[in-house]
């Protein structure tokens, strides 16, 4: 099976005693720049960025797994070009969105309440200034 990782990244070991953390995966459908965080949540238990590549890889899912699969063997040497790959196919959707964006968003024709109130607050969360409990609610009232 031809991998897009160098075969060193199966080969670094692991220190002793060694517990991967429980990490959420990451089907494509989020916020890349979520996902990627979780860097930052596991460097205090592992410094070796091979390993941490190692165990990110096993949290793609879905459509991201199989863009994963699909690029080029040996495209990635190190953490960075992971994290570089990840944004460029999966950022498009994590931008920041203005307050006046935010109250325009619509309920789209067939998108059930649940998926819209969802959408909503993925969308809040892209405000700069986050927003209101209030806020949410009223918009989401309004734009059924």
């Amino acid at each position: 099976m031809v991998r897009p990782y160098l075969t060193e990244l199966d080969a670094a070991p692991y220190p002793p005693k060694f517990k991967a953390p429980t990490l959420l995966t990451f089907d494509g459908k989020r916020l890349p720049s979520q996902h990627i965080y979780y860097k930052f949540q596991i460097r205090n238990v592992v410094s070796n960025y091979a390993i941490m590549a190692h165990l990110f890889i096993g949290t793609l899912k879905g459509v991201a797994f199989e863009w994963f699969m699909k690029l080029p063997a040996g495209s990635i040497k190190t953490w960075a070009d992971l994290e570089k790959l990840l944004l460029a196919r999966f950022f498009k959707d994590d931008i920041e969105i203005s307050v006046p964006t935010f109250l325009a968003i619509m309920k789209k024709k067939g998108e059930s309440i649940k998926l819209f109130v969802e959408r909503l607050r993925s969308m809040a969360l892209r405000c700069p200034n986050g927003m209101m409990q209030f806020t949410l609610v009223d918009t989401c009232h309004h734009n059924l």
